[in-house]
């Protein structure tokens, strides 16, 4: 199928994305004048020493202070694991000026993670300047080319340091992989210059732009174009495309039209979906993604599909939609971290089995390290995939100022609870009379349901309680104010409680 790139330039931000035909399949908003956290190197002075964590905060010039563990490691640690010694303590003393790479981006109140272990990635490899260590991605199989492609990164690689070759590399000459070794050699020795003279807590080195990591990570000759609104990234592309990659050339257009880039290609309407926590797919079934602090859940169910043949072939079916489906949503979203999927149980071991390795054949697409961990006895899927930046979503939405996050608010009858609370509060500190301003709903909500009634005929007999109803108040907010006077100051609108 083929594959379009974007990156369009809107308010500020960067927007890249990734398409399969008329399918999103990636998208990341990011500030175009802001330093991405992610792979850039900063100069770092060390604030604080975690000798019991084996971990260090460390001043990078951020607004908070970077988080550095001793086994944190840009690059998947699979990849090296056991082959190499991965140092298990850290070194550190407060004020010690040291070179960092970002790992993840700030989250909540934590902010960015840190590695000493750094790693710059290339189109075909991935350079390693602190390991002395070759190797091939584990997405290439075939033993004949990863034994071709491991000498060439033993041939290539420089002593004392460590090669990677990435996914692209299956397909790259020698002499591409030789100059672009060469270039990620060249660029860290700059790096290296620049640390001597940089000024502590600054950043040193710059990881490029969406664009530049789309043409990096993503570009390949299954693109059929590659479209761009922003004309320096433009330029920076093109000059790129004139001087190493001629095919390039005929494929980045220029993208000047007045209607919204992602309209015009008909993918805002995928845009939109990502803000749903509902997810449908093509036979009427659909998912539903739920965040919760320590995981996402995935529920898939049936809806409107009944399908034709026995209950057993309808989930079946349904279940193998669903696991390309949350494939595509876990890229799309850049859903992270655990990620647990209640599938529809079935009876059948094969059909069970069959959907674990379509689950997984599908993740494998997926540029992050993403791994099945297998079913649980109660028939729920478990996956992790590689954290690494914020998800997707995050830069399309905030908390809701009214219930900060929690998705939802507080029913009328609680409210109403509250109100009756304060109301207590207020007769007992020795007033006579209180005056309830409220949501101008809650108030009809307290009218209709008589929800005061009983108290006002039983316990405040005595006592005038007014409503004063307000359109622009929110359901949650109220004021009760305790009043003593004779002849009470109240709205035309108030309304007396009897």
């Amino acid at each position: 199928m083929p594959v379009s790139l974007y990156v369009d330039c809107v308010c500020g931000n960067y927007v890249g994305a990734v398409a399969e035909g008329d399918k999103l399949i990636e998208y990341r908003v990011e500030k175009k004048n802001t330093t991405v956290p992610i792979g850039s190197v900063f100069k770092g002075r060390v604030e604080n020493v975690l000798c019991g964590m084996q971990a260090a905060f460390v001043n990078v010039g951020l607004s908070r202070n970077g988080y550095l563990s001793a086994d944190d490691m840009l690059m998947d640690k699979a990849e090296i694991e056991g082959k190499v010694d991965i140092p298990s303590a850290l070194d550190l003393k407060e004020g010690d000026e040291i070179m960092v790479q970002a790992v993840k981006d700030p989250a909540g109140n934590k902010g960015v993670r840190l590695t000493r272990h750094l790693s710059f990635a290339g189109r075909y490899v991935v350079f390693l300047p602190t390991f002395s260590f070759v190797g091939v991605s584990r997405k290439i199989t075939d033993e004949k080319t990863r034994e071709k492609l491991l000498k060439i990164a033993e041939k290539f690689c420089p002593k004392g340091k460590g090669i990677i070759i990435r996914t692209a590399g299956e397909t790259a000459r020698k002499g591409d992989i030789k100059r672009e070794i060469r270039f990620l050699q060249e660029q860290y020795e700059d790096i290296e210059e620049n640390f001597k003279t940089a000024k502590p807590a600054t950043c040193i080195y710059e990881e490029g732009n969406v664009g530049i990591r789309l043409l990096r990570d993503v570009y390949s000759e299954d693109v059929e174009k590659f479209v761009v609104s922003d004309r320096e990234l433009f330029d920076k592309l093109m000059l790129y495309a004139k001087r190493r990659d001629k095919a390039l050339k005929s494929k980045l257009k220029f993208y000047d039209k007045k209607i919204d880039m992602f309209r015009y290609y008909g993918l805002s309407v995928s845009v939109d979906n990502m803000l749903s926590s509902s997810v449908p797919l093509e036979n009427g079934a659909y998912i539903v993604i739920d965040k919760t602090e320590a995981m996402t859940v995935i529920d898939v169910n049936t809806g409107k599909f009944t399908g034709e043949d026995s209950l057993e072939e309808t989930v079946y079916k349904t279940n193998l939609l669903a696991a390309v489906e949350i494939a595509r949503q876990l890229r799309l979203r850049n859903i992270s971290g655990i990620i647990v999927v209640d599938f529809i149980d079935m009876c059948d071991r094969e059909h069970n089995e069959e959907l674990l390795r379509v689950l997984g054949e599908e993740l494998k697409q997926d540029r992050e390290r993403c791994q099945v961990i297998g079913m649980t006895p109660l028939g729920l899927v478990e996956i992790t995939r590689k954290k690494r930046r914020r998800e997707s979503v995050s830069a399309l939405v905030k908390d809701c100022p009214y219930c900060q996050g929690t998705g939802h608010i507080e029913s009328n009858d609680y409210i109403v609870m509250q109100i009756r609370t304060e109301l207590f509060n207020v007769f007992a500190n020795g007033y006579n009379n209180a005056k309830i301003d409220l949501n101008v709903e809650i108030a009809d909500y307290v009218l209709a349901k008589k929800s005061l009634k009983a108290d006002v005929e039983r316990i405040w007999t005595n006592k005038r309680v007014y409503l004063i109803p307000h359109k622009t108040y929110h359901q949650q907010f109220f004021m009760v104010k305790g009043d003593n006077a004779e002849a009470m100051d109240v709205p035309d609108k108030a309304i007396l409680l009897l």
